[in-house]
């Protein structure tokens, strides 16, 4: 499949513009997946109430340069994304707003996802989900295009395209994913289930400002200048990982995927279009604190014995807790208690699931990975 990288240095509207329609004339154009008067979803990340600066969501800037080209086209473009926690409409408000995507809907004439019911299919496809529990706003749409913000992730390594679809499942129903599936391989799996399901037309990552070390979103942002578009979310997920120094088996969905036989494990056998990889390499990129990744050989009767020492946990950093409660009101398995207005977690109860850290707005929370894990895992 096809995969195309292009340098973007800023956040300049017409600089995207231009780069984003170069590299989809290297697909094939626009008009080879959307038809004029189709209604579009653009599948943001706005995993919380962040800035842009903070690069933690997909850009206001970029997100406007695509609406742009679709309104402009003739399609009618609707914005949305179901973060973790309660999906209401004061909370998203409040997301839009902080985020910047309520000015760029203001300016481009785009609209905002407010459907927020949810219904339940039948995916008797899938290697693991039955049945997926999906928002609403999918039926609104003819069609998906997915704009994912390149980042690391404490439980999956890394979130790019495949993780993203993950903000189709209805908010506080994420939990549950996390409970029935605490391994991350089969976490990782009922993502591509959803993926699978979904199948967005297109998928086109805001590379420009990503986020490096602790994320998804108490990292730091790092200067990557990329866009990376593409049909195949697998193919494009496997490029962007190269060029942050990731291989197809460091990361839990492209190994899935490879398994399935949705991607191949060697760059060679992408269609790369645009720019030269090996100029785009972005150096000392910053990975994030886990023990998802690929383990060395060890006996399965041993590894489960050591598995509850090897095991990152979150630990909690309470003189920058500002005592909100959104880790005990997300946490999946309800092991975080807050006391006097600060989070005690039950370890016992932990599935390091990391929803906690991710979900954290004062960045209060690390991840504590043993140095034991670091003869196991890489």
């Amino acid at each position: 499949m096809t995969v195309c990288v292009l340098r973007c240095d800023h956040y300049e509207l017409n600089l995207l513009k231009k780069t984003i329609n170069e590299s989809l004339d290297h697909l094939g154009g626009l008009e080879a997946y959307v038809k004029k008067g189709d209604r579009v979803l653009l599948k943001t990340n706005l995993l919380m109430k962040k800035t842009p600066d903070e690069a933690t969501t997909t850009h206001p800037t970029f997100v406007r340069a695509v609406a742009e080209l679709l309104i402009e086209y003739g399609a009618q473009v609707l914005i949305g994304d179901s973060p973790g926690g309660p999906f209401l409409e004061s909370r998203m408000k409040n997301i839009y707003r902080v985020t910047g995507m309520q000015e760029t809907a203001n300016v481009t004439g785009a609209a905002l996802n407010f459907n927020l019911k949810s219904f339940t299919i039948d995916s008797r496809n899938s290697l693991l989900l039955n049945k997926i529990e999906l928002t609403d706003m999918i039926n609104d749409v003819d069609k998906i295009i997915n704009l994912p913000k390149l980042k690391t992730h404490g439980l999956t390594v890394y979130t790019g395209a495949v993780k993203n679809l993950f903000g189709l499942i209805p908010g506080t129903s994420k939990a549950e994913y996390h409970v029935r599936m605490p391994e991350v391989n089969d976490f990782s799996n009922a993502l591509i289930d959803i993926c699978e399901h979904v199948r967005p037309v297109l998928h086109i990552m805001d590379g420009i400002i990503a986020m490096e070390g602790a994320g998804p979103s108490s990292g730091m942002p790092k200067k990557a200048n990329i866009i990376i578009a593409s049909d195949n979310p697998h193919d494009l997920d496997k490029v962007a990982c190269d060029l942050i120094g990731l291989g197809v088996m460091d990361v839990p969905t492209l190994r899935g995927a490879f398994e399935r036989g949705l991607t191949s494990g060697n760059l060679i056998d992408v269609d790369v279009k645009g720019d030269s990889l090996s100029e785009l390499k972005i150096k000392d990129f910053a990975k994030a604190p886990s023990n998802s990744g690929r383990k060395r050989r060890i006996p399965k009767p041993i590894m489960a014995l050591l598995m509850k020492q090897l095991k990152s946990k979150p630990t909690f950093n309470h003189s920058k807790c500002i005592g909100c409660g959104d880790c005990e009101l997300n946490c999946p398995p309800k092991a975080i208690v807050m006391t006097d207005r600060k989070p005690e977690v039950d370890y016992n109860k932990c599935i390091s699931c990391f929803c906690c850290q991710e979900l954290c707005p004062a960045k209060a929370i690390d991840i504590k990975r043993p140095l034991l894990s670091k003869f196991i895992f890489r």
